[in-house]
């Protein structure tokens, strides 16, 4: 991941890191990388409008966006004037949070002291502060985020599930993990499942499994052999595959190439 930003000034101390960035007027859209630590994003000056998969706001000075350990986001954002736009990008470690389940995630969270002491480490990047000071900001400030209710996210939409069910389509072959999967609906794994379950009727993994299940059925009508065919849809062994197969269509993958059953199978993406 790129920052479309410019970085100003910098300063990591015990259990935080915070980072100065003047931000263009506008930003294409871009995915944060995921990390273990509570990304803290508070505005300084500057107004404009800010998008991603969960929604689009307006941030103005004080304003602040989180992104919990292990999510990331995809953004972009316009300018609503011409004034510099500045932000203080904050890095909370795991350390802190030592305990702590349900951390926050959100493109703008309305709570003034979480807004003042991010602003406040904003400053203490500016003046070089004492470690002792920028870490009783951040205890103050993890904190006060540990206690934020956890925000069960909304269903997903349909642009959220196309984008998931077409990163399947391309990683057929590959190990497909719960991680990227999540990434691509821009929610933590521990909601994925549910959500995309409740979206398609089918779990994460039924639904790759259906898709694998298919595309092979649609390569047995060509000349690939059979093993070929099952490393292509993601299955280790041809044996592993036709058990899959006889699973889902009754019958084995060369029977089937033979044509002892066309009938289709029920999935659908």
């Amino acid at each position: 991941m790129t920052l479309p930003s410019r970085l100003l000034r910098s300063r990591d101390w015990n259990t935080v890191s915070a980072a100065l960035y003047l931000d263009p007027p506008v930003a294409e859209p871009f995915r944060t990388a995921a990390t273990d630590d509570l990304l803290v994003v508070t505005v300084l000056s500057g107004h404009y409008t800010i998008a991603s998969a969960s929604g689009r706001t307006t941030y103005h000075p004080g304003s602040v966006g989180l992104t919990a350990p292990g999510n990331t986001s995809e953004l972009r954002w316009t300018a609503l004037r011409p004034d510099p736009m500045e932000s203080v990008h904050i890095r909370l470690r795991p350390a802190l949070f030592a305990g702590a389940t349900g951390l926050p995630d959100a493109l703008v969270t309305n709570d003034p002291l979480v807004s003042a002491l991010g602003t406040s480490l904003g400053d203490a990047v500016r003046r070089d502060a004492p470690t002792l000071y920028a870490d009783t900001m951040a205890q103050a400030l993890a904190v006060q985020l540990a206690s934020h209710p956890r925000r069960d996210p909304g269903p997903l939409g349909r642009r959220q599930v196309d984008r998931v069910v077409g990163y399947m389509h391309a990683h057929l072959s590959d190990d497909v993990t719960l991680d990227a999967l999540a990434a691509q609906a821009n929610v933590s794994k521990y909601h994925f499942v549910r959500l995309f379950t409740r979206a398609t009727g089918r779990t994460p993994h039924r639904y790759l499994r259906d898709l694998r299940l298919r595309r092979g059925a649609e390569l047995l009508a060509g000349p690939e052999s059979v093993q070929r065919i099952a490393l292509a849809c993601g299955y280790r062994s041809p044996g592993q595959f036709a058990t899959a197969f006889r699973r889902e269509y009754g019958v084995s993958p060369t029977d089937y190439r033979r044509g002892e059953s066309r009938s289709e199978s029920p999935t659908r993406s």
